[in-house]
């Protein structure tokens, strides 16, 4: 189906739907972002009319329109992001033509904008897995580096007895995760972080990472760390950066 057919169909869902392709996949995106769920604006009133008619005869004609509206939109890059969430509200219709144009066309999207793997749902993914071949070398272009040997790594400056010393975070404040080194009065290195209490209470608790180990110098701490992040998170420390085994390019 080209890019530039026009629907000769009856509507089959309501105009506000079909003019609000654009923000809806801004909210989307918004979403995807945040790792919240999507502006309650857009609720049942608006995903449901699509949700239903893909149930039913109007199925065909529901994608159409969706998929014209889509092409021709101003804001033609949300608008399709949004026109391939609205129409994943339902089962997928992943083998038609015009579902898979506006699929590859947001994947591209959000690939041109460097989204992570980890944004991606499940029909996205296996999307790009069938076109790219894999996901971590083609979309997030994550490569492997040498982590320097013991003895060829910058020297870093040890803690003092019960300090602690901020090294990574997962998101920005105050919803992501911080984590940090710790000297116990032992002299000993252990990692902890710092975490809302859970998706009810934004509380930030203290929380153990004992599982990485407990470590003579600051290096051991940094090392551990790397290992569990693997690629550079949201932000880490500069002490940090020579510790990630891999890095998107």
């Amino acid at each position: 189906m080209g890019l530039f057919s026009k629907s000769k169909f009856r509507s089959a869902i309501p105009p506000n739907v079909l003019t609000g392709l654009g923000a809806y996949g801004q909210a989307c995106l918004e979403a995807r972002i945040s790792g919240r769920g999507v502006d309650p604006a857009f609720g049942w009133d608006f995903v449901g009319p699509v949700v239903t008619g893909m149930n039913s005869t109007d199925r065909d004609r529901i994608i159409q329109e969706i998929y014209d509206a889509a092409i021709v939109a101003a804001d033609r890059d949300h608008a399709i992001f949004g026109a391939v969430n609205l129409l994943s509200e339902a089962e997928p219709p992943a083998r038609d033509s015009r579902y898979v144009e506006l699929l590859d066309a947001s994947l591209a999207y959000m690939h041109k904008r460097r989204f992570s793997s980890g944004h991606l749902t499940g029909y996205e993914a296996k999307r790009w897995i069938e076109v790219h071949g894999d996901l971590r070398s083609s979309f997030d272009h994550i490569v492997d580096v040498e982590v320097p040997e013991p003895g060829n790594t910058p020297t870093v400056e040890a803690l003092q007895l019960g300090e602690s010393k901020l090294l990574a975070l997962t998101g920005p404040l105050p919803d992501g995760n911080a984590f940090y080194a710790e000297r116990g009065q032992d002299g000993r290195y252990i990692a902890f972080s710092e975490r809302p209490r859970n998706s009810d209470d934004p509380t930030r608790v203290r929380s153990d990472e004992s599982y990485l180990g407990t470590f003579d110098d600051l290096e051991g701490v940094l090392r551990a760390l790397g290992r569990m992040f693997g690629t550079a998170p949201y932000w880490a420390d500069d002490t940090l950066q020579p510790y990630f085994p891999s890095r998107r390019e």
